[in-house]
């Protein structure tokens, strides 16, 4: 990416961090209330995981209604929204190192460039351009769907952004990579921060009217317990000092989940499941937990390699 030139107020790459380094926390931030949640969120983990953040702000040229109206120059105060995201950091976490880039273009293209090489992207769930009844902005949305790396939309209640908050992480696993893939992050956030795991699986029996001998739904039910004890095995072997519960709930994935969220400081989720289109980026489950979730939420694609 060619970022413009940064103010003096903005964080610019010091001899302390690294123009090259291999990876950084990203948030993107629009000067609005989220997008400040978003920087207290992202600095967090920036510090966390021993990382420089990124700073991201993206404008794009104004042209006025009349044709005789000269081009608006909206560049200057993109520049002063940038400068107070990084600002902002530095007086709220000045031992997490932090840059600016600013950014001529569309939001959700800079963002996922950025995120090539990124650990994390932060956004809020909606900005200042988003309507109001929109829960999820388009901005978060694009970005959530594509990117290459994990994504977080800073939901819920501003103190569950801290690392020092209540709560534990949820994770929904289904079996499917993405699933597998967003277990994994689970562990790695909750040993960053000190807490514990909660795998969550929903369980769907369906009515049959004539079941085959030798299987009872209590049956089925412990072996899909196992299932998920077995897919932890390896993390809790990777993840020593992480605390981690096996749960299997009756009901839809996406009603278990968001009710298995409501003390948590993280819910991580796949971004798509088993039953979901394998054209499709985004699965309804995970695109409605983004939407209503009372928590932060990480959306985590598969492995490029990886099939189901």
């Amino acid at each position: 990416m060619d970022p413009i030139e940064l103010g003096p107020n903005s964080g610019k790459v010091g001899e302390d961090m690294d123009a090259n380094a291999v990876s950084s926390v990203v948030v993107g931030y629009d000067g609005s209330q989220n997008g400040v949640r978003a920087l207290d969120w992202a600095a967090d983990e920036a510090r966390a995981r021993g990382l420089p953040l990124t700073v991201i702000h993206a404008w794009e040229a104004f042209i006025g209604g009349s044709i005789a109206m000269a081009m608006v120059d909206l560049g200057p105060l993109a520049q002063e929204t940038l400068d107070s995201g990084v600002e902002h950091v530095r007086k709220q976490a000045p031992d997490v190192p932090v840059q600016g880039v600013l950014e001529c273009g569309q939001s959700a293209a800079k963002l996922l460039e950025a995120g090539r090489n990124a650990a994390l992207i932060v956004l809020g769930p909606r900005g200042l351009g988003g309507f109001a009844g929109l829960l999820l902005g388009s901005v978060s949305a694009q970005v959530v769907a594509h990117a290459s790396c994990p994504v977080v939309i800073a939901r819920g209640d501003p103190d569950r952004h801290s690392g020092t908050g209540p709560g534990d992480v949820v994770v929904g696993v289904d079996g499917s990579a993405a699933s597998r893939a967003a277990l994994a992050m689970a562990f790695t956030e909750a040993e960053l921060h000190g807490l514990s795991v909660r795998s969550v699986a929903a369980w769907e029996p369906e009515p049959v009217k004539d079941p085959p001998p030798l299987v009872d739904e209590a049956g089925m039910r412990e072996a899909a317990t196992t299932r998920l004890d077995q897919l932890m095995i390896p993390l809790r072997d990777l993840h020593p000092g992480v605390d981690a519960q096996a749960e299997v709930r009756t009901g839809p994935p996406r009603e278990v989940l968001l009710d298995a969220a409501q003390d948590a400081r993280l819910l991580v989720v796949g971004s798509r499941g088993l039953g979901g289109f394998r054209g499709l980026l985004l699965g309804s489950v995970s695109h409605a937990l983004v939407q209503h979730a009372p928590c932060p939420v990480a959306v985590v694609h598969a492995p490029r390699n990886s099939h189901g």
